[in-house]
């Protein structure tokens, strides 16, 4: 009979979860809820997974993302154990409830469809076709650049590499009939789904969520750790963990096992790298 209620209760604080009703986890002690950027959820399931095969009596739900700012709202007021962030605490968002800790970075890249037979692409190049100049592909495809809202970290990135190129990016923002993308998720999918189309995501996404797209390579240099620790790639996700003040012993154990050889190794083969 016990056993029963376990289950029934287990699954019904999943049912809760999936519909995006967020609950404390004390309601389940042994139940880790994970969300926040979809950039860095593929890896988390995958780190997850591997640990409740050493930890049966551990259960891990890793959310459909919430984003940055949502984790870092949700932890503070207990509604997830644990925050996905690409970004630290603003001053506005400052709070003695929860810390904030990087745990690993990977590329942030330009990706197209695998279909699309194109590796390499330059700053000069995204500027004209973010300004509607450049409208198709080598291979006579039409290009379809995505549009992501402006203050998405990946198009802050974007617009970093050179004032021409954030010049362009906010005319694009103008155009009517381009694509648009809500989250990180809805980007790879339209990529992988509409012909010609390319987004900014990153080579962890891509990776752990075994996306039929591939990272092109920017004035010809190939986005992988190497690059990024080197100097010569410019663009970088940072990932941290948001986590609670009073951190609970099998949350605490979680990370270490993120923080072992083991989670490390999930980490790297998966894009990712860890911070020195």
């Amino acid at each position: 009979m016990f056993v029963a209620c376990q289950k029934w209760i287990t699954q019904s604080c999943l049912s809760l979860a999936c519909l995006g009703i967020f609950f404390c986890s004390s309601v389940w002690a042994e139940n880790i809820i994970i969300g926040g950027t979809g950039n860095a959820l593929g890896t988390m399931q995958i780190l997850a997974n591997a640990y409740q095969e050493r930890n049966p009596d551990i259960h891990i739900t890793v959310l459909p993302s919430i984003g940055s700012s949502g984790a870092i709202k949700a932890v503070p007021r207990g509604k997830i154990d644990i925050g996905l962030s690409t970004r630290g605490f603003k001053k506005t968002e400052f709070t003695a409830e929860a810390s904030v800790i990087e745990y690993a970075r990977t590329p942030t890249v330009i990706a197209v469809s695998n279909n699309l037979d194109v590796t390499d692409i330059s700053i000069d190049e995204l500027v004209d076709i973010y300004n509607g100049k450049q409208t198709i592909w080598p291979n006579g495809d039409l290009v379809r650049p995505i549009i992501r809202q402006h203050d998405d970290d990946n198009t802050k990135q974007l617009e970093k590499l050179s004032p021409e190129l954030k010049n362009a990016i906010q005319f694009a923002e103008k155009r009517t009939g381009l694509l648009f993308a809500s989250t990180d998720q809805e980007t790879v999918e339209k990529i992988e789904q509409t012909p010609g189309s390319f987004g900014v995501t990153t080579l962890a996404l891509i990776l752990s969520e075994k996306r039929s797209i591939h990272a092109l390579k920017l004035n010809g240099v190939k986005p992988t750790a190497e690059t990024c620790i080197a100097g010569s790639y410019p663009m970088i996700k940072h990932f941290h963990f948001i986590l609670p003040k009073n951190i609970p012993i099998y949350v605490a154990d979680f990370i270490s096992f993120v923080n072992s050889t083991i989670g490390k190794e999930i980490l790297e083969s998966n894009g990712n790298y860890i911070p020195e």
